[in-house]
């Protein structure tokens, strides 16, 4: 089922919330794992205008755009990340998750 603009925004405030008081209970960032990514992913949904992949885990993408670009996030709680991700052949986007922020970090597109 696909998402509406609205529920992706709305999806990602929820999620935003829960991050920040994860954090304020004291939870590391880095043990937020799974929800740094699908923030990550909500929010290149919404920038995009575009939808979430039609499966969990859908091999090789995260996000569709408007435009049909198949996008690959991969996001990072660790500040100063130096370690590997591992890219594939289609468009990707990286973002990087600071506590209350998210910034790109690099965009590439095909």
């Amino acid at each position: 089922m696909a998402l509406t603009q609205m529920q992706l925004i709305q999806s990602l405030g929820e999620a935003l919330a829960w991050f920040e008081r994860e954090i304020n209970w004291g939870v590391p960032a880095t043990g937020l794992r799974h929800l740094c990514g699908r923030i990550g992913e909500l929010y290149v949904a919404m920038i995009t205008n575009g939808q979430m992949a039609t499966q969990v885990n859908q091999r090789g993408y995260d996000v569709v755009s408007a435009a049909g670009e198949r996008i690959s996030v991969k996001t990072t709680a660790q500040s100063g990340y130096e370690g590997h991700v591992a890219f594939n052949q289609n468009s990707l986007v990286i973002w990087r998750g600071n506590v209350g922020r998210m910034r790109p970090v690099a965009a590439n597109r095909d």
